[in-house]
């Protein structure tokens, strides 16, 4: 059982490790990212916060409990890798082995994949600004799933939308611009706008 004890001179390195490559990886992803919808640099230093906070917890619950940093890490591998296999999406392998990492990444960073659009080299959205307003109160179809981005075709044209109320959306769904969110259309469903 010993092998399965803090151990401060193996843990404490182990935790440093991991902690400088999560602030490295920050630093690269939120970078890549710069052109999206969302500032992630600007949310690295409250992600750099949060991931310091989250090893520091780590390390004094393995203290108290006496328990190896290394299993801690091995059983979120684990969980991670069940959480991502049961996930849709097209994450691949690399999101099946960096799962803890990637759950632990978006926690940092207020999960913004789940509202960052997928970034394309080929894009299909409209290029040409929309004055604020303009589209509001047009209908369209989804052409991609809003998770909760995504694009939607409004006047003949494609837009990048975000879901009104943050819900997914699928392709093919008749929607309304009901405002603007980040300069991009907040959509509902015409069905869900009908009910209220």
């Amino acid at each position: 059982m010993y092998r399965l004890d803090f151990a401060p001179f193996f843990d404490l390195p182990l935790v440093a490790i991991i902690l400088a490559a999560f602030v490295l990886h920050f630093n690269c992803w939120a970078i890549e990212y710069q052109g999206s919808t969302i500032d992630l640099p600007s949310r690295l230093p409250k992600a750099r916060r949060r991931v310091i906070l989250f090893c520091s917890v780590l390390v004094l619950l393995c203290w108290m409990l006496n328990i190896a940093v290394w299993a801690v890490f091995a059983f979120l591998l684990a969980m991670g890798i069940v959480v991502v296999a049961f996930a849709q999406g097209d994450g691949g392998f690399t999101l099946f082995l960096l799962g803890p990492a990637y759950l632990i990444r978006e926690w940092a960073f207020d999960f913004p994949q789940f509202v960052l659009h997928p970034r394309s080299n080929k894009s299909s959205t409209n290029e040409r600004p929309v004055d604020a307003g303009e589209l509001v109160g047009k209908t369209g179809t989804t052409t991609s799933p809003l998770r909760p981005i995504g694009d939607a075709e409004i006047d003949g044209q494609k837009h990048s939308v975000v879901a009104f109320d943050g819900t997914w959306i699928d392709v093919g769904a008749t929607v309304v611009v009901k405002t603007y969110r980040n300069g991009l259309p907040a959509v509902a469903p015409v069905d869900a706008v009908d009910d209220q």
